[in-house]
């Protein structure tokens, strides 16, 4: 009567310390479109980085500025006295005029530097966007397998309190009641550490919303909207024309491009244009007297380029544009070798989450129930019952863990094919 006591207010306390890991408190749900509209937002590496097109847009207006002209202000007294050998006053306004359009190739070269930047603030965002998705995912996938510990420890917890039963009847030996307690008491176990799994996605999500902690996220979505069928060929014309990193690769020849052109312009001379204004006062001396007089002056100033004969400017920019094309046809390369493994992984997936849905879960549960059945009936023992539950929880959350690896093949295609479909 004792044992039969014990073992009742141990299961209670068991039931007592359950039901405190369904306290996750602050918690509302959030769908996976609501989740990415936030991430658009809020999400502070993606706003870091779009500073970056604006601070490229800023260097492209500073390049519109034309040089500053010169002023210069000069004073001359020639003697101790100023009525002996006078004194003057000079202005001088200078000028450099820019030939071979430099100011048009800085500014040409600064635009496509910033369309460039824009490009890669776009690829930031696609990778970003799959990042995120896949971490909703991930939370999804923590839900449902912390309702899967959970369901496997209610069942459990139940068996256990029926051996206690069984056991106080004379119906099964103390090490079986003993057994089946102690196995309730790992998945519990076990429940305890995929709650702290799950809150850590929840706080995982809120990060990449860009938002605290007072707050989680539960995501809601459902798994049936991951099936597509795709060919291979269509997959890589998509991505040949889609993906933003081929197009970066364009617009970074074309920087180059604009660099060469900038290297020649800076070949040509600039002229110092110059004018002044010189006021001389009256010099009373003896040998050489002179009247007040002003003068007008303007002047030209041509440099020798003798800096012209190292042409390495020139060729670093010419080695740049063949490095460009080099790189353009290497991205190509990637990106059909990405769609086509990305393809690969999706075709695997997909096959596997029907393996699992074309009878391998139900037939783990007609093996627990077959062999629960039998051990009510004294067939079995008690250790085939636990193979079996384990087998069963095994089953059902690699099933878990498949069809989230699915949802996320589909994610990488769709990244490496530079589309987007995925709503749920």
């Amino acid at each position: 009567m004792k044992k039969i006591i014990s073992i009742t207010a141990f299961l209670l306390a068991i039931v007592g310390v359950f039901a405190q890991t369904n306290t996750i408190s602050n918690l509302q749900n959030i769908s996976f479109s609501e989740y990415l509209k936030q991430v658009g937002e809020n999400n502070l590496s993606y706003i870091a980085e779009k500073y970056n097109i604006d601070i490229a847009e800023a260097e492209a207006l500073s390049q519109r500025v034309f040089p500053d002209p010169e002023l210069s202000v000069e004073a001359v007294n020639n003697g101790k006295r100023k009525d002996q050998l006078g004194h003057a006053f000079a202005f001088e306004l200078g000028y450099t005029l820019e030939l071979g359009n430099k100011r048009g190739a800085r500014i040409h070269l600064a635009k496509s530097e910033a369309e460039l930047e824009r490009l890669m603030v776009d690829n930031f965002f696609q990778e970003l966007r799959a990042e995120a998705a896949d971490a909703f995912l991930d939370a999804m996938m923590q839900k449902e397998l912390l309702s899967v510990k959970k369901s496997s420890y209610e069942y459990m917890k139940q068996f256990s309190i029926s051996d206690s039963i069984r056991f106080s009847l004379g119906e099964i030996n103390e090490n079986e009641a003993r057994q089946s307690k102690l196995e309730s008491v790992t998945l519990l176990n076990e429940v305890y550490n995929q709650e702290a799994i799950y809150k850590s996605a929840l706080v995982t999500l809120r990060q990449f919303m860009g938002k605290s902690i007072d707050m989680l996220d539960i995501p809601a979505g459902d798994w049936n909207v991951f099936g597509r069928d795709y060919m291979l060929t269509d997959l890589v014309s998509q991505a040949l024309l889609n993906r933003v990193d081929l197009v970066a690769s364009i617009k970074n020849s074309e920087v180059a491009t604009n660099q060469l052109r900038l290297a020649r312009a800076e070949r040509k001379i600039d002229l110092g244009l110059s004018v002044g204004y010189e006021i001389n006062a009256e010099a009373r001396n003896e040998i050489a007297p002179t009247p007040a007089f002003n003068a007008v002056k303007a002047g030209v100033s041509i440099p020798l380029k003798f800096s012209n004969t190292n042409k390495g400017a020139l060729k670093s920019a010419e080695y740049s544009i063949r490095k460009t094309k080099v790189e353009y046809k290497n991205v190509e390369l990637q990106i059909q070798k990405e769609v086509a493994q990305a393809f690969f992984g999706y075709e695997a997936t997909q096959k596997q989450v029907q393996q699992y849905q074309n009878g391998l879960l139900s037939d783990s549960q007609k093996l627990l129930d077959g062999i629960v059945y039998k051990y009510k009936r004294g067939e079995t023992s008690i250790l085939d019952v636990l193979i079996a539950q384990r087998t069963y929880n095994e089953i059902q959350e690699q099933y878990l863990e498949i069809i989230k690896g699915y949802a996320s093949s589909l994610v990488e295609l769709q990244k490496t094919c530079g589309i987007w479909d995925i709503e749920f």
